[in-house]
């Protein structure tokens, strides 16, 4: 299996950072305590206000967790080992770039069946499974030991599913491969909100909203589907595609992002 791809995008890989300033099992992390630790370092390294941004900074990363299972299935028709025990979540700074990264202990994998009816139970069969014992499980502890609820991260994950798929869609031709990958997507983005342990939404579906860029004048650019809390740091504004932006704040967001582009050349 090739994860190049899913390192560039998700930074999920066999061997990991090379110089990481923490690292801990996500099997580990079910303990409040070690899961508290990890929120403070992390908001220590993006100079977070409040726990806002560190379980956004924890939270949002994990979204590379499904998403390298999904994109392993579309190419490879395998279920990929994500299980806690198989991983381990590492804190890495480059120069003043913070960044969560994810090593694989091991590679290994079980295979899914090659009949399309029976690939598809397969496949929901395993979301299910997995969202209810790995994923929620990580995903709830990770608000709850911030003090937040859960939707500040599930929210996030519509825009980032988008931003993968039009990368996808970018950079694959047309033909068998990208039409697995879409329907696969489609199984994921189809399940029921009580497979999140939520009422209402898939946070895999999610219809995009775009708005004009200023860094590349006559080109759009995605609204998140949620707030990534990133204001919520030292010296920290709203990003311009911030959903929480009033639209006089968007517009004098986007004049000044232009005069410094202006400046600089």
């Amino acid at each position: 299996m090739d994860l190049t791809f899913m390192e560039k995008y998700c930074h999920i890989s066999t061997h990991g950072a090379e110089n990481p300033v923490y690292s801990v099992s996500v099997a580990d992390l079910m303990d409040p305590a070690i899961m508290r630790d990890l929120l403070e370092r992390g908001g220590a390294l993006v100079k977070a206000i409040g726990m806002e941004l560190a379980v956004s900074f924890i939270g949002l990363a994990a979204f590379g967790l499904p998403s390298t299972k999904q994109l392993m299935m579309s190419q490879y028709n395998r279920v990929l080992d994500l299980s806690p025990s198989n991983v381990t979540v590492q804190l890495v700074m480059h120069n003043d770039y913070a960044q969560v990264v994810f090593k694989l202990h091991e590679l290994k994998w079980t295979e899914l069946p090659e009949t399309p009816c029976e690939r598809n139970a397969a496949v929901i069969a395993e979301w299910e499974r997995y969202f209810r014992l790995e994923f929620n499980p990580l995903i709830e502890r990770i608000a709850s030991a911030g003090g937040m609820k859960p939707d500040l991260i599930w929210n996030q994950f519509g825009t980032r599913i988008a931003f993968m798929m039009d990368s996808i869609r970018e950079n694959t031709p047309q033909g068998p491969k990208l039409q697995r990958i879409e329907e696969d997507f489609a199984l994921l983005a189809g399940l029921p909100p009580k497979t999140f342990n939520r009422r209402r939404k898939n946070p895999f579906d999610h219809t995009p909203v775009y708005v004009d860029s200023p860094y590349k004048p006559g080109t759009q650019t995605m609204i998140r589907s949620a707030c990534c809390m990133y204001y919520r740091r030292e010296n920290g504004v709203k990003c311009y595609n911030c959903p929480i932006l009033k639209e006089s704040e968007r517009a004098e967001r986007k004049a000044e992002i232009e005069a410094l582009l202006a400046r600089q050349a």
